[in-house]
């Protein structure tokens, strides 16, 4: 056992007494659970302020985290580490494909048979807006740092969220439906306390630095993480080169290829073009709108149907009733109601429905 003091890491005031950089423990905290969940994959599960404090015991006098009570502590399976290591450099490359096959080594997505080239559009916008935000913050971040992060990010006013959300649904739109309705998204059960450490350490990082933001400090430093995890013995900087060296190889070597496929490649087409003339060959399309309506259709049947049944027991229960059958008029007005409670709940389902379509249309 050590005795080991040292001054909350939400306590702004009391590390400038200090003389400790509060945005540096920031990025340090980070820092230090992307070594734990990516390198390690054993990582502490509860980082709130009470269990994070700061002392000034390292050499340079700069300040370093004391970590308290072990009680709770996590484990990420080593594929699923993998995973979050290549969905990490998919961000910062910003490739769509590498991060899809991420999430399917993690285990988040699986394969219901959709059609995953929704998703793909779907990580490709929001992959694009990462890194748009980031590369403004970083502008005004270098244009006046004191004055950028003097106060929290302005709340977006009633217009501008419209504006916002009518940019994504107009680019995505369609694209969040199919996902929605495919469903290929799983979440394990071992990422639940890394998500809820890195929400922890957002709100602390936030408590240090208005303008604190996580994935701009993540990115690059699990990019250097991927990178020292090459079983190479060469410096980080030289294998990201050899990385995009390898990748310029690649793209180079398949156009060679490609010249010599691409007789033949021709040939196939040409095969395929007469194969569809003759009617030999059946394109299936996949009609979104349609798919839609068609689900609409189908509810809207359940609830008619559903209705009139109810409708036609309330009529036979009350001739039963005038003709002095009680017990079977009340068997009727049971099945009535039972069936009258199926039609509105159907008919709750279609106006969710209808209402969701709506949403993601724009049109709402």
């Amino acid at each position: 056992m050590e005795y080991a003091p040292g001054v909350k890491i939400n306590d702004l005031e009391g590390l400038r007494r200090m003389n400790v950089d509060p945005d540096r423990m920031a990025r340090l905290a980070v820092e230090a659970y992307l070594q734990q969940v990516l390198r390690f994959g054993f990582f502490h599960a509860d980082p709130h302020p009470g269990n994070v404090a700061v002392d000034t015991g390292d050499p340079e006098g700069l300040g370093r985290l004391v970590i308290y009570d072990y009680g709770m502590m996590g484990r990420v399976p080593n594929e699923v580490r993998g995973g979050f290591l290549e969905l990490f450099y998919a961000v910062f490359e910003k490739n769509s494909d590498n991060a899809v096959k991420a999430l399917s080594k993690m285990g988040v997505l699986v394969d219901t048979g959709g059609d995953l080239t929704a998703v793909k559009r779907t990580a490709d916008f929001f992959l694009g807006s990462f890194d748009q935000r980031v590369e403004t913050q970083e502008k005004q971040r270098e244009t006046n740092k004191d004055e950028y992060e003097s106060d929290f990010k302005a709340k977006r006013t009633k217009e501008e969220k419209k504006t916002r959300r009518k940019q994504i649904l107009s680019n995505i739109g369609e694209d969040l439906l199919v996902v929605s309705k495919d469903q290929p998204f799983r979440f394990p059960a071992e990422l639940t306390f890394v998500v809820r450490a890195f929400s922890v350490l957002d709100g602390i990082g936030k408590s240090l630095n208005k303008k604190f933001d996580i994935g701009e400090i993540s990115a690059p430093y699990a990019r250097s993480l991927l990178i020292e995890d090459n079983p190479s013995s060469l410096p980080p900087q030289v294998v990201a080169r050899q990385r995009d060296f390898q990748r310029r190889f690649d793209k180079q070597n398949k156009a060679i290829i490609n010249l010599f496929k691409g007789p033949d490649a021709i040939e196939e087409i040409a095969d395929v073009v007469r194969a569809i003339e003759r009617g030999k060959l059946k394109i299936r399309v996949r009609a979104l709108e349609a798919e839609r309506a068609i689900d609409r259709v189908s509810v809207m049947q359940d609830v008619l149907l559903k209705a009139m049944i109810a409708c036609a027991a309330v009529n036979v229960g009350t001739v039963m009733f005038v003709c002095g059958m009680l017990v079977q008029a009340k068997v009727a007005f049971g099945v009535s109601a039972a069936f009258g409670l199926q039609a509105v709940a159907a008919q709750g389902k279609l106006s969710k429905l209808v209402k969701k379509e709506a949403s993601y249309s724009g049109a709402a």
